[in-house]
C-alpha cells in the first residue's frame, strides 16, 4: 500500500501540476477573450437599444405632428383649429423637437456617409415644421395647404425607414464583430485545452503504466462511486448499494435500513431474503434496536464469539453480520446489514467502509432533495401543491386523457370579496379563511386533484369525470366553503366556480383552460356564490366575456375588473 501510495502520488502530482499550468492558461485567456466579448456585445446592445427607441419615439411624434397638423388645416371651425394648433404647438412639435436633438447627439459620432442622410432627414423636417409654423397658416380650411404638408412628410417617414435599416446594418456589423472576436478567443482556448489534454494524457499514462497493477481493487469502488452519483432518487441509490456490496462481497447478502424519525421506526429499504428472520425482527423496530444505529459505530455478530449485548435485529440471523451506520455530519441515518456464514476479513471490512461512507452522503442529499422538491410543490398555508405542481398535473392529466379518450373535467375557483376579508378583518383572518378553504379537499374523490393556484384562487382537476358528476362536484365544494365558520369572527366565505371539460367543451389545453377562466368570470358577473359552465365547443368564450390568455393557471388579476361591472366589483 505504502509503494501504491508513492507511485500514485508521484504520478498525480506530476499531473496535478501540468493540469494547474494548463488551466492557469486556458483561465488567463478565456478570461480576456470573454472580458472583450463582453464589452463589444454590451457597448453593441446599448446603442442600438438607445438609438432604436429614441428613432421609435421621434417617429411616433412626427407622426403625431403630422396628424394634428393636417386634421387642423381641414377643420371646419375655428374653435377646433385653435385647439388642435394650441395642442400642436405646446406639447406635440417641442417634444418632436427634444426627440430630434437626442437623436442628433447620438448620430453625432456616426460615419460621414450616415451622418449625410441625417442631416438630410433633419432638412426635410425642417421643411414640414415650416408648413405647421404659425406664420402664414390662414384662419380658415385649406386644403392645399394640407396637401403640401402630406407631400413635404411623405420623405420625411421614407428616411425614417431608411435611418432604421442604417441601424439594423450597424447592429448586423457590430455582431458580426462580436462574433469574430468570440471565434478567435474560442479558438485560443480550444487550442490551450488541446495542449493541456495532451500534456495530461501523456502524465496519466506515464502514472497508470506505473500503478496500473495496484489500482485494480479500486476500479470497482470507482464505478460504484460514479453509479452512485447518477442515481434518480434514494430508492435506486439503496439498491446501487445493495447490488454492490453483495458483488463484491462473496456469499454476502444486504440489506439497508432506514432510520424514520417521524414515525420512530427503523425500516428495511431494501428486499429482504426468502425466509429471513429480519422481516420479524423489523416489525415494530424503532431506531434504536440496531445497535450500529445507537452507537453510530459497527455493529458484529459473530457465533463463534459471543458479545456483551445482543442487537434485537440482527442476532438472529444465521452466519455472522456486520452492521455499519450511514453517517453523515454526525448524524445517523440508517445502517446496512450484511450477513453471510463466515466473518469478514479486514480487507473486506475495509471496503465495506468506504462503501457505506461513500454512499451515506449521497442519500442524505437526495432525501433532502426529495424533501426540498416536495416543499417547493407545496403551499404552506394550505398545505396544497402550488401552481407549479398544478401546470405540471394538468398537462399530465390532459396527455393521459387525450391518449385514453377519458373525460377530464377543469375547476377554476375564485374566493368572493376576499380584499374585503383582509383589508377589514387583517390578513391573519384571511389566511385562516384560505387554510379552511384547503381543508374543503375533503369532498373530492381520492383521484381528485386539487391546488392553490395563487392568492385566493385554486384549481380542480376531476380525471374520468362527466360534466354532470363535475357539476355536482363543484356544487357540493361551492356548498362546503359557504358553511366555513371561524370562531369568534363574523365573517362570510363564499367563493365563484368556473367548470370546463374534455372533451365537451374543448379539444386543447389551452383551449380548456381558456374556458375555465372565462366561466369563472361569467360567474362573477352573475353575482358570486355560484357554478357557471362553459358552453359545449363554443367557438368563443361565454357571452360578454373577454377570453383571458392562459399561462399555466395564471391570469392577471385586473381580468376580473374587466370582466365584471365596476357597479358589482366589491373584492375579488
Amino acid at each position: 500500500m505504502k509503494t501504491l501510495a508513492r507511485a500514485a502520488t508521484s504520478a498525480l502530482g506530476a499531473l496535478c501540476l501540468g493540469l494547474v499550468v494548463v488551466a492557469i492558461a486556458i483561465a488567463a485567456i478565456g478570461i480576456a477573450g470573454t472580458h472583450a466579448s463582453t464589452r463589444l456585445g454590451n457597448d453593441t446592445a446599448n446603442d442600438e437599444l438607445i438609438t432604436s427607441t429614441t428613432t421609435g419615439e421621434l417617429a411616433r411624434d412626427m407622426d403625431t405632428a403630422y396628424a394634428t397638423g393636417e386634421e387642423a388645416f381641414l377643420a371646419a371651425g375655428q374653435p377646433q383649429r385653435s385647439r388642435l394648433f394650441g395642442s400642436l404647438y405646446t406639447s406635440i412639435l417641442p417634444a418632436a423637437d427634444a426627440e430630434l436633438s437626442s437623436l442628433e447627439r447620438l448620430h453625432a459620432n456616426d460615419p460621414r456617409a450616415e451622418y449625410t442622410d441625417f442631416e438630410l432627414f433633419v432638412r426635410q423636417w425642417t421643411t414640414v415644421r415650416d408648413l405647421l409654423s404659425p406664420v402664414g397658416i390662414p384662419s380658415h380650411p385649406d386644403a392645399t395647404l394640407a396637401a403640401r404638408l402630406t407631400a413635404a412628410y411623405q420623405p420625411v417617414g421614407a428616411q425614417l425607414d431608411r435611418l432604421f435599416r442604417v441601424e439594423q446594418k450597424g447592429g448586423r456589423s457590430d455582431q458580426m464583430a462580436a462574433s469574430a472576436n468570440e471565434a478567435r478567443t474560442t479558438v485560443f482556448i480550444v487550442g490551450a485545452a488541446g495542449l493541456g489534454v495532451v500534456i495530461g494524457v501523456l502524465l496519466l499514462l506515464s502514472g497508470i503504466r506505473r500503478i496500473r497493477r495496484n489500482l485494480k481493487p479500486g476500479q470497482d469502488q470507482a464505478e460504484f462511486a460514479d453509479t452512485l452519483q447518477v442515481a434518480n432518487d434514494e430508492e435506486e441509490a439503496h439498491q446501487l448499494l445493495r447490488l454492490y456490496l453483495e458483488r463484491a462481497l462473496t456469499a454476502t447478502t444486504a440489506v439497508v435500513l432506514n432510520r424514520n424519525n417521524s414515525a420512530d421506526r427503523l425500516e428495511a429499504v431494501t428486499s429482504l431474503p426468502d425466509g429471513s428472520p429480519l422481516a420479524e425482527t423489523l416489525r415494530g423496530a424503532r431506531p434504536r434496536s440496531c445497535l450500529a444505529v445507537r452507537s453510530g459505530r459497527t455493529h458484529r455478530e459473530d457465533p463463534a464469539r459471543s458479545v456483551l449485548l445482543g442487537c434485537p435485529v440482527c442476532a438472529s440471523c444465521p452466519g455472522a453480520s456486520s452492521c455499519v451506520p450511514l453517517t453523515v455530519g454526525g448524524e445517523v441515518i440508517g445502517s446496512v446489514l450484511l450477513n453471510r456464514p463466515t466473518p469478514y476479513a479486514e480487507a473486506e471490512e475495509e471496503r465495506i467502509h468506504e462503501s457505506v461512507g461513500q454512499a451515506a452522503p449521497v442519500l442524505a442529499n437526495l432525501r433532502n432533495l426529495a424533501i426540498a422538491e416536495i416543499r417547493a410543490a407545496t403551499d404552506s398555508l394550505t398545505g396544497l401543491p402550488n401552481q407549479r405542481a398544478a401546470a405540471d398535473t394538468l398537462k399530465r392529466m390532459f396527455a393521459q386523457a387525450t391518449a385514453t379518450g377519458s373525460p377530464l373535467a377543469l375547476l377554476f375557483l375564485d374566493l368572493d370579496h376576499f380584499k374585503q376579508i383582509n383589508d377589514q378583518r387583517g390578513h391573519a383572518v384571511g389566511d385562516q379563511v384560505l387554510a379552511n378553504v384547503g381543508a374543503v379537499r375533503n369532498v373530492l374523490r381520492s383521484r381528485d386533484f386539487a391546488a392553490r393556484n395563487g392568492g385566493e384562487e385554486f384549481a380542480i382537476l376531476l380525471p374520468d369525470t362527466e360534466i354532470a358528476s363535475a357539476l355536482a362536484i363543484a356544487e357540493r365544494i361551492r356548498a362546503a366553503i359557504a358553511e366555513i365558520s371561524l370562531p369568534g369572527i363574523d365573517v362570510s366565505v363564499t367563493i365563484s366556480i368556473g367548470v370546463s371539460g374534455f372533451p365537451d367543451h374543448a379539444s386543447t389545453l389551452d383551449r380548456l383552460e381558456r374556458l375555465a377562466y372565462a366561466t369563472l368570470y361569467l360567474a362573477k358577473r352573475l353575482g358570486r356564490n355560484r357554478v357557471e359552465l362553459a358552453e359545449p365547443m363554443a367557438g368563443n368564450a361565454p357571452a360578454g366575456l373577454p377570453e383571458p390568455p392562459a399561462s399555466d393557471f395564471e391570469a392577471p388579476a385586473s381580468d376580473f375588473e374587466a370582466a365584471v361591472p365596476p357597479s358589482r366589483v366589491g373584492g375579488s
